[in-house]
């Protein structure tokens, strides 16, 4: 009973961080659109305009929750960022676990990526980018072709903190929601590196206890090994949710986070279509 009153409590605190962080965030009248891509009430996304097309990027971007929580409005100090720095943003909603499995989570999340190319004109550029549980979807739908066409569209892909290389498993339920046990590989995006692939942008940070740097040093080494067009970073003094928080109006001027976003964003516009990007680490 304590343990749910804890997590009741933890929830109410969190919700109103939230809320007051959105608060700060801003968008112009008739920005915002919402589409649905299926039937379910969380089968949905917040579509983010510019009114003159920005910089030619649109950002797709899924947030984590350990695959059984969030919202997609509440990330919207995200789109507010993303905005800012000329991107136009897609933010999905998908089925959780326990309603779902992880192989339905995967679903929901490449029809949304579909549907966000389908919305895109032929001169805007994909990138596919996440937090957390949200990085490992981005990273899955980047290498792996089988799931969506994201893998041919994209320009690359960005991860904040995101579990890439975590089996066997650690947490109790991970060998449910994963499940059925044929089924675990298809979890772990280092399983998936490829030449062929777009170039991942992996940032992390080094005081990140509930998903270890280790994780984007990880791919980045496996998909470099493979041919394939990678760079890592940590940033100290960054926690699992910090990096993301990085993205907040008060933060964000000084943040090499958002410096570092703001570069790879210009270093994507300014490159050739369909150019790759050179492989580089930092640790």
């Amino acid at each position: 009973m304590y343990r749910q009153t804890r997590h009741s409590l933890k929830q109410v605190t969190d919700r109103l961080g939230l809320l007051a962080v959105n608060a700060m965030a801003r968008t112009q009248p008739g920005q915002l659109q919402t589409r649905s891509y299926g039937s379910h009430a969380r089968q949905q996304l917040d579509w983010y305009r510019l009114p003159d097309g920005g910089n030619g990027i649109t950002v797709l971007f899924f947030y984590g929750g350990s695959w059984r929580s969030g919202r997609r409005r509440d990330y919207r100090f995200v789109a507010d960022t993303l905005l800012s720095l000329g991107c136009q943003v897609v933010l999905p909603d998908y089925r959780l676990y326990p309603e779902v499995r992880f192989s339905e989570i995967l679903v929901d999340v490449a029809r949304s990526a579909d549907e966000t190319i389908r919305l895109l004109g032929q001169d805007q550029r994909l990138v596919v980018m996440g937090h957390s549980a949200g990085a490992q979807l981005a990273a899955l739908l980047t290498l792996n072709p089988d799931l969506s066409a994201v893998s041919e569209r994209a320009a690359a892909m960005i991860g904040l903190a995101g579990p890439y290389d975590f089996y066997p498993f650690t947490d109790e339920d991970h060998w449910t929601l994963f499940g059925p046990e044929e089924r675990y590989p298809q979890s772990q995006p280092v399983n998936f590196v490829s030449a062929a692939a777009p170039s991942l942008y992996l940032l992390h940070g080094a005081d990140d206890r509930r998903v270890r740097p280790a994780h984007s040093r990880s791919l980045a080494e496996r998909q470099q090994a493979a041919g394939g067009s990678a760079e890592y970073r940590v940033y100290p003094g960054l926690g699992h949710v910090d990096i993301l928080l990085e993205m907040i109006r008060p933060r964000r001027g000084g943040s090499p986070v958002v410096a570092e976003l703001a570069r790879l964003i210009r270093q994507i516009e300014a490159a050739p279509a369909g150019a790759g990007q050179e492989s580089q680490s930092t640790g």
